[in-house]
């Protein structure tokens, strides 16, 4: 295992706004993840790449000169190692499934909530540490990692159709979100932010297949009260719409 402090990310966004509340974003949601460079455009993003010392590349598929698809080809021909997550509108969303077979580590769709922001950075972290090791965290309050995730992942189980923040259930363990999201994932190999999406859906499909509720209602009772983004969160776990994976089911 190859020790460090934290992991590098390289954020590449030719809208200037967009980068830096994603920034911003990241590093609230995760510190384990510090934004060492930002980029405009694809080639200056490349070329900072060079020093050696990035392990993960958010990048926006439209940019100037080269876009996101290409700097993700570049990336994986020349380094491998280096995790690569596609930031993509509707528009583009078929070119970012395309690029997950082929070399792509996962894709955002924007606009990034912070639902599907959370889940990626746990993903990412499981597959980081199989090759690193962080320093030591450090405890809390005298309970042990072990109680803190036990303890979150039935109030998951139990309040999954409410909205949940992460950080209100870390303040009730005297934590940062971030700590308990690094144990969490840890533990359990999934970020608790992806574990209540599995929940949800899981909730989802049980409800689509055993009773008659319409749809808004189905992602209402599974802690979705936007139909519009329960579809969206549906057909990303899915690879189906809400109404298609009912029919399948029916037939």
């Amino acid at each position: 295992m190859i020790r460090i402090d934290h992991f590098n990310v390289l954020l590449a966004d030719d809208e200037y706004m967009l980068r830096q509340s994603l920034s911003r974003r990241i590093s609230e949601a995760d510190d384990s993840f510090r934004i060492a460079v930002e980029c405009g455009e694809g080639r200056s993003a490349f070329e900072a790449l060079k020093d050696g010392n990035i392990h993960v590349v958010f990048t926006d598929i439209r940019m100037p000169e080269i876009d996101g698809l290409e700097l993700a080809k570049m990336i994986h021909e020349n380094y491998p190692e280096i995790l690569t997550v596609i930031l993509t509108g509707y528009a583009d969303f078929k070119y970012a499934q395309e690029a997950i077979r082929q070399e792509v580590f996962d894709y955002l769709l924007k606009p990034v909530s912070d639902e599907d922001l959370g889940a990626v950075l746990g993903k990412l972290s499981i597959k980081l540490r199989q090759k690193y090791e962080l320093p030591d965290e450090e405890g809390s309050a005298g309970r042990s990692t072990e109680d803190i995730v036990r303890k979150t992942e039935r109030y998951l189980k139990e309040h999954f159709r409410e909205e949940i923040d992460i950080g209100t259930v870390a303040d009730g363990f005297g934590v940062s979100s971030a700590y308990l999201s690094r144990i969490f994932t840890r533990i359990k190999e999934e970020s608790p932010v992806r574990y209540l999406t599995g929940l949800r859906i899981a909730e989802a499909k049980r409800l689509l297949t055993e009773t008659d509720e319409p749809i808004a209602r189905v992602g209402e009772l599974s802690g979705y009260p936007d139909q519009f983004y329960f579809s969206r969160i549906f057909r990303k776990e899915t690879g189906e719409n809400p109404t298609s994976y009912r029919k399948q089911r029916d037939i």
